[in-house]
């Protein structure tokens, strides 16, 4: 059994899928044909494709900006930090483009319902402001990190009983330039690899979008843009837990009002419904009407 590409159900290749009645066959030569849908390497490197492997470069990017780091610039930085900020940096890298291409498809329905929500909490929450508020909200970090590591005693302290090396911490720091120039090699690790791995994030998920829009293109679109589609799961899913596998008809045969109340309440009659003889046709011939 296959996924539909509407309404997730399960359905046989080469048919319609007998929940949502979607034809399939465009989904199923897109998996075929599209490297992308592989998995594995293979698809992973078709994805990074378009863009020239912007994520993969910026990820070696980050590997010798690493090293660097290690000889020379996060000098007074403990060595186990500075092993542990390596991997953080180039792990985090290939994290996140490798997350981002396993959401494709979910990025792509993110997408999709982005002009149906409402609010600036939904508005920000959408894929493409995603990829500018994420390096933003590293760059406000990165302030917020510097202005508390400067102005903190409590904080200066504690780093330099963890973090720098012993010794290198001076008994009176000084103004605000000594400082920043005593936490620098500690500013520069942390905003390095907020930076890149940020970077890295935003160009691999303006590649899932590139993607989601060709799919948008080729294949059929989820059954939450299609109402009437929708309406029709919905009504099978009910008549199927109510018993009502051939359809129902309910009519309103008048109204009653109970004791205490001057509300009038409608009464309902239920009825299987039956085909119109020589038509196939759903009808019912509604009861008289009586009022209560």
């Amino acid at each position: 059994m296959a996924e539909c590409i509407v309404c997730k159900g399960e359905y046989t290749p080469g048919s319609l899928c007998p929940r949502c009645r979607a034809d399939n066959r465009p989904w199923e030569r897109w998996q075929q044909n599209r490297p992308e849908e592989r998995g594995e390497l293979e698809g992973l490197e078709a994805f990074m494709r378009p863009h020239l492997y912007l994520p993969l470069a910026i990820t070696i990017f980050a590997f010798f900006c690493s090293l660097l780091g290690i000889a020379i610039v996060w000098d007074g930085i403990r060595p186990g930090f500075r092993l542990l900020a390596v991997i953080l940096i180039v792990g985090g890298c290939l994290l996140v483009t490798y997350a981002n291409y396993e959401a494709r498809h979910s990025i792509r329905e993110q997408m999709l319902l982005a002009p149906l929500r409402r609010g600036w909490l939904a508005a920000l929450n959408t894929p493409r402001r995603q990829a500018i508020i994420i390096p933003a909200l590293t760059i406000l970090l990165a302030f917020l990190l510097v202005a508390g590591m400067v102005s903190s005693r409590l904080l200066r302290e504690l780093l330099c009983w963890l973090v720098f090396d012993p010794g290198y911490c001076k008994e009176d720091p000084g103004g605000f330039r000594e400082r920043v120039t005593e936490a620098l090699p500690l500013i520069l690790m942390l905003c390095s690899g907020g930076f890149l791995v940020s970077f890295t994030y935003s160009s691999s998920l303006l590649l899932a979008m590139r993607y989601a829009k060709e799919m948008n293109r080729a294949l059929p679109r989820p059954l939450f843009t299609d109402d009437n589609r929708l309406a029709d799961v919905v009504r099978k899913a009910v008549e199927d837990i109510l018993g009502r596998t051939g359809g129902m008809v309910v009519h309103m045969i008048g109204t009653r009002t109970t004791s205490g109340s001057t509300v009038q309440q409608p009464t309902w009659h239920e009825e299987q419904a039956t085909p119109a003889p020589g038509t196939g046709a759903i009808w019912s011939e509604p009861p008289t009407a009586a009022s209560g």
